[in-house]
């Protein structure tokens, strides 16, 4: 019983890790889609527009009490430090 117990132990071991092994190529899709650095057709001409990614900083409130009396007892905040911005060119 004991030896079946460690082949089955052995076996769903290998399986995870076997698992988890991928072999993909991560091509951007999301950022593809977002429309990072991509270039729009229009009437036959393409006009390069880029969108440059929005920063976000990430703090740490400390817990503390309240003035209330209330105990906080901290968290992350996440800050927009600067707006996701579109540029392209105008058409002369």
């Amino acid at each position: 019983m004991q030896k079946y117990f460690h082949i089955l132990l052995v076996s769903l071991i290998s399986l995870n890790f076997f698992g988890c092994a991928h072999n993909s190529n991560k091509d951007g899709i999301l950022e593809d889609r977002a429309g990072y650095n991509s270039t729009e057709e229009k009437n036959g001409l393409s006009m390069p527009i880029t969108r440059t990614k929005g920063q976000v900083k990430k703090a740490w409130l400390h817990a503390h009490e309240m003035p209330t009396g209330d105990y906080f007892g901290g968290a992350w905040v996440y800050l927009l430090v600067e707006e996701t911005k579109w540029n392209f060119q105008e058409k002369n």
